[in-house]
């Protein structure tokens, strides 16, 4: 008998917390079910699938058939069930009891489910940092499938990266096998006889090798083009075919076989990583630009394969550092770990672990070729679980309170200056006074929402792909891999790109010049005559357990106009105050003179605010008690001697009224992205914003007074006739 190749498949299906149903019917009907049917009638085959927990729990609930076809293959043995973390979180930026209890949940639903115990564990976008050896062994695994850019990073070449590994650390020790980058471009999208050719090279390189492949099981159906090519055209029949038909010289098996039967090759220690494409995407835009330049003429000289262990690109904590947003999301949910970890046990304490977990869910805390953090749905499924398990916790803390008001500093972003949170039943606030004194979090509880997620428009390393991106077309030839895809969803994309100087935050504070236009504004053209945005302000705190209060001022400069040059002071005074068992918060300026000289200009309060759709009939603005001719939130207007404007959300059944104390004239409009996802560039609706402003003319010495009230309340229609009013422990215990 001559040499073998054994392949091993190692599938991973997943879809986010929180992702639409449309989105899980349609992965479900042109990939899960079609490839498990493929797979049940080749019983030849074997293979290693992954389903995230959430996936797993909305099959069992929609698609029960999918789970007996599951288990029906595991029991044949053509399948073997990997484990992870339950809601498929980058566990390396988890606290260990997290990780551990992710992955422990998974493995406990896969027994109860399926019969079988899970040997391995799946790694979300297989991020990899050494220290997790020991929490996976911990938690019970015994493998897991990695890139092999990972091990070609260690040092690994050729023949080297067709067997599996042991790594360790402090003693604990799995098994690590490499996944190949060639075969995850092979399969599905080129003709199965290249890949028979490449495990021909794979089989004639050693004794008894190990051909590997993890990748997305959604690039079986549901990435461009895959639906018809895979099963329409029977790519994925045809395959399975034909290692039947080449069963001479090819074996497929399960992983947990390999490390049953055969030793590894040897031990490694595996730097920080994931693969190559994440590498590149968590690169800041001008590292990326300068990555991608040099990849090119690395490429030009034919030295790709030889310079490709040394271009390592960068290090997916640096998402944190690229998306403010996310890290802000990151650091608010260990914020909440720790919170909820100080529980004491009980029916309470799980509950609100889960819903933590859920927040876990990586999908909205990263963006490469997928839509990830620039998806609002996303993000606000992120924080609605967090407000939720946050809400438990608060309600624990303050037992048989109906309502409390909480201030306090805490380093929320880990920046190293503390941010100010005011925390009531109804409302979370977070402020930050080293940046402005401005809004960057506004949770409502009974609604578990933060309308304060908006998203910071920043410089993409492919926006300069975006001018000469073709539309879609169904002529398009073939399956397409996601990865270099180059597609624009709609024409004059790169046209409507807007860079924001600072981040879309709220209660940003602003002076114009009287000439300065909305349209200057919104473009992001306007100058600053104020030394107010993004700078620190002095801060106290006071209150007691009613009510409380944030005291906030500066004395900047004001300009004399937009070029700069001479100024003259102005000192601002901003408090924010709220009081327990009032859904309403009050930011109250005063603007003092300080100087000899009158002075004059436009004050401007900023708010950007989110209610995720930006055209949805049951979205939309009332200004003065009046809905606009064009209410949309993604509208743009214009209006004068404005004393409320209202965003109402009767899908999710809640409103925010802004009230002025002073009349206003108010400038809206949308904040919207251009960003890339797996079906081509698009433009996305973030948040609107609303811009109110005051004339001001300021004597020496003289004092403005201004004040906004910012009510959230829920729709009185969403409850039941005769309900009494929700509170926070109905609101938890519904939920």
């Amino acid at each position: 008998m001559g040499r073998k190749v054994t392949l091993l498949l190692a599938i991973h299906n997943h879809q986010p917390v929180g992702n639409f149903p449309h989105v899980l019917e349609e992965a479900y009907q042109k990939s899960y079910l079609p490839f498990l049917q493929t797979l049940r009638d080749h019983g030849h085959m074997r293979v290693a699938l992954h389903y995230s927990g959430f996936l797993l729990e909305w099959l069992a609930a929609t698609h029960p058939e999918c789970i007996v076809l599951i288990r029906e293959l595991t029991d044949r043995g053509q399948v073997e069930i990997m484990s992870g973390g339950f809601y498929e979180p980058i566990l390396t930026t988890l606290f260990d009891s997290d990780k551990f209890g992710q992955i422990q949940k998974l493995s406990a639903y896969i027994r109860t489910t399926f019969n079988t115990e899970p040997h391995g564990v799946w790694l979300a976008e297989r991020v990899w940092e050494p220290h997790l050896t020991e929490a996976l062994e911990k938690a019970g695994a015994r493998y897991t499938v990695i890139d092999d850019h990972h091990f070609i990073m260690a040092g690994l070449r050729g023949k080297a990266l067709y067997g599996y590994y042991l790594t360790e650390e402090k003693g604990r020790m799995i098994k690590v096998f490499p996944g190949s980058e060639r075969l995850r471009y092979l399969i599905p999208f080129h003709p199965v006889e290249e890949t028979l050719r490449f495990l021909e090279s794979v089989r004639d390189s050693r004794e008894d090798p190990l051909a590997i492949m993890g990748d997305d099981g959604e690039k079986f159906g549901v990435w461009p083009g895959t639906y018809k090519s895979v099963y329409e055209d029977g790519w994925l029949s045809r395959f399975f075919d034909a290692i039947k038909q080449n069963e001479d010289w090819i074996e497929v098996r399960l992983l947990s076989d390999i490390i049953a039967t055969r030793p590894p090759l040897g031990r490694i220690y595996l730097p920080t990583s994931s693969y190559m494409e994440m590498a590149e995407w968590s690169l800041l835009p001008d590292a990326s630009e300068e990555y991608a330049l040099v990849r090119e003429k690395i490429r030009e000289i034919g030295m790709e394969e030889v310079a490709r262990p040394f271009l390592s690109g960068g290090f997916w904590r640096n998402f944190f550092s690229k998306y403010p947003e996310s890290n802000l999301m990151h650091k608010k949910m260990l914020f909440i770990s720790d919170k909820i970890h100080h529980l004491q046990p009980g029916e309470h304490k799980e509950r609100a672990l889960n819903e933590l977990w859920q927040g876990q869910c990586n999908d909205a805390y990263w963006h490469g070729v997928f839509g990830g953090l620039y998806l609002p749905h996303l993000r606000s499924s992120i924080y609605e679980h967090l407000i939720r398990a946050e809400t438990i916790a608060d309600v624990n803390r303050h037992p048989g309170q109906q309502s409390w008001i909480e201030l306090f500093p805490a380093d929320i972003d880990i920046d190293g200056l503390d941010e100010v949170i005011m925390n009531t039943e109804s409302y979370v606030l977070t402020i930050d006074p080293h940046k402005g004194g401005t809004l960057m979090g506004l949770d409502f509880r009974p609604r578990c929402f933060n309308a304060q997620d908006t998203l910071t428009r920043i410089p993409e390393s492919y926006h300069r792909d975006i001018q000469d991106a073709p539309e879609p077309s169904d002529d398009a030839d073939g399956a397409q891999t996601i990865h270099g895809r180059i597609v624009a969803k709609e024409a004059g994309l790169a046209e409507q790109i807007v860079y924001d100087p600072y981040p879309r935050r709220s209660l940003i504070d602003h002076f114009l010049d009287p000439g300065e236009t909305p349209e200057s504004f919104q473009a992001a053209r306007h100058r600053e005559r104020g030394t107010f945005v993004q700078t620190p302000y002095r801060y106290r705190l006071s209150g007691s357990n009613a009510e409380a209060s944030l005291f906030m001022e500066r004395t900047g400069d004001v300009y004399v106009d937009a070029s700069g040059g001479e100024s003259q002071p102005l000192r601002i005074e901003k408090t924010v105050s709220g009081a327990a068992g009032d859904p309403t918060f009050t930011a109250a300026y005063r603007l003092i003179n300080p100087g000899t000289r009158e002075l004059t200009g436009r004050f401007g309060v900023e708010f950007n605010l989110t209610l995720l759709a930006g055209r949805a009939p049951d979205r939309y603005y009332t200004v003065n008690g009046r809905k606009p001719l064009d209410a949309f939130l993604c509208s743009v207007g214009q209006d004068e001697a404005v004393r409320s404007v209202q965003l109402t959300d009767e899908w999710q059944g809640f409103e925010i009224r802004l009230s002025l104390r002073e009349p206003a004239a108010l400038w809206r409009f949308p904040i919207e992205t251009v960003s890339q996802s797996e079906g081509g560039f698009e433009k996305i609706y973030q948040g609107s914003c609303l811009l109110l402003l005051w004339d001001v003319r300021l004597q020496p010495g003289a004092t403005l007074e201004l004040a906004v009230d910012v009510a959230l309340q829920t729709l009185p229609e969403r409850a039941a006739p005769g309900a009494p009013p929700q509170t926070m422990q109905t609101v938890v215990e519904k939920n």
